[in-house]
């Protein structure tokens, strides 16, 4: 064999899923360093590894996530509590970490946290986030992880926390993330934690810095309230963490203006919005290039809301992807899960749209999909290998969806980062 090839590793699967064509049967994938060379049928000069009775898929990208809370072995509060009351115990229990703690210890278990998360993210099959952080990450990381968008979270309601947080965004943006797979974004967290003119600020600067940005909309009947007549649940909740600033928010304000005004983002994502409305879709359909709204079926399902539009969102235009939440509200960083959940109760989505779900779209969603999110030559080794069901199926759709098989294991940037012995041959 030419010295060319030695450095080429390849793995064959029963089934390969490039994600922007057609399944391959005993397919091979191949790569040189960290980008693809070859994905198709099995054949040429390559010499395969063998991952038996497996699908080799695109890395999975999970936009949405707050890292900070993997510690969390189960969610806080209890299945369909009130969100506004979830959103107490959350505040609650950050602030009594932060009091009984020193800043440096805070931070240093902060990223402790983070690098755990990221370790169950590959685990999982995922070689991209986007993380919703209140601190920034130190320029430290693990040798190989997941490439990172932080989405550095700023909250302010009242005149002097807003201008603190806008400080903030313009220092995390100058200092920059100080490391290779990590890039910076802003998160503006919320119409009930960040005021109009924070908001207006944000999108600014984010376009002036050329970054994305991420905020959480229409995500419960409460938010809803609020907007409608600054009164509720949420105004007694935030008036409790004495967090509430009367007159702040427009009255009569909508999840549409909201958008209208993240529309001048570079990249906006739409975080949940699980009450937005038709005449909401089409402004995110009109400005699909650069609005996605990412949907968390695990968060979606723990408050008890009912069935998410996915069919209904996707035919309007709008650009939709999946993410997982964080432990705060869901069981686990596994993006495999919602996407198999999609699959078995939206039969409305054709199957190869449940899998761009959690790979492509969600890299676009991220500004990454030049980068990853398909099998293609020219893009980067980022695969995720799955176990398929012992039973035969015909289609191979019905084949990744049907059981809850694990991942085998996962190549970030062509290096895997799993035991290599620990389920394949």
């Amino acid at each position: 064999m030419p010295d060319r090839w030695n450095s080429i590793s390849a793995l064959r699967a029963d089934w390969v899923f490039p994600g922007n064509r057609p399944p391959v049967r005993n397919g091979v994938v191949a790569w040189q360093d960290s980008e693809l060379i070859y994905v198709g049928p099995a054949r040429g000069p390559f010499q395969p590894r063998d991952t038996g009775r497996a699908a080799i898929l695109p890395g999975l990208v999970n936009p949405h996530t707050h890292l900070e809370f993997s510690h969390l072995a189960t969610p806080f509060g209890q299945p369909g509590m009130s969100f506004p009351d979830w959103i107490m115990q959350i505040v609650q229990a950050q602030r009594a970490s932060v009091e009984s703690a020193e800043a440096e210890c805070e931070a240093a278990r902060l990223q402790e946290t983070r690098q755990a998360g990221l370790a169950e993210c590959l685990r999982a099959g995922v070689t991209c986030v986007g993380d919703i952080a209140r601190q920034p990450w130190p320029a430290a990381g693990a040798a190989v992880e997941p490439e990172v968008t932080v989405f550095r979270e700023l909250i302010g309601l009242a005149d002097q926390r807003a201008e603190a947080a806008y400080q903030t965004a313009v220092a995390f943006l100058e200092q920059g993330t100080r490391h290779p797979t990590r890039r910076p974004g802003l998160s503006p967290h919320a119409p009930y934690t960040v005021s109009w003119e924070l908001l207006q600020r944000c999108v600014a600067l984010a376009k002036q810095a050329g970054v994305p940005v991420a905020m959480h909309l229409a995500e419960s009947p409460e938010e809803l309230e609020l907007l409608a007549s600054a009164a509720g649940p949420f105004v007694q909740r935030l008036e409790e963490l004495a967090a509430w600033v009367p007159g702040t928010l427009p009255r009569g304000i909508r999840p549409r203006d909201y958008l209208e005004l993240l529309a001048h983002a570079p990249r906006t994502l739409v975080i949940h919005g699980n009450f937005l409305l038709p005449d909401e879709w089409d402004v995110l359909a009109q400005h699909a290039e650069t609005m996605s709204v990412v949907y968390c079926p695990g968060t979606h399902a723990y408050f008890g809301y009912g069935r998410y539009p996915v069919a209904e969102m996707l035919a309007a235009g709008v650009r939709l992807s999946l993410g997982t939440d964080s432990r705060a509200s869901s069981p686990d960083l596994s993006l495999l899960a919602p996407m198999r959940w999609v699959a078995r109760h939206h039969a409305d989505v054709e199957p190869e749209q449940v899998l761009r779900l959690g790979t492509f779209d969600a890299a676009r969603a991220l500004g990454r999909d030049h980068l990853t999110g398909s099998l293609e030559p020219g893009k980067r080794a980022d695969l995720a290998v799955v176990a398929l069901p012992a039973a035969d199926f015909s289609d191979p759709y019905e084949a990744l969806w049907a059981e809850d098989t694990p991942v085998l294991t996962t190549f970030c940037r062509g290096r895997e980062v799993l035991d290599p012995c620990r389920n394949l041959e």
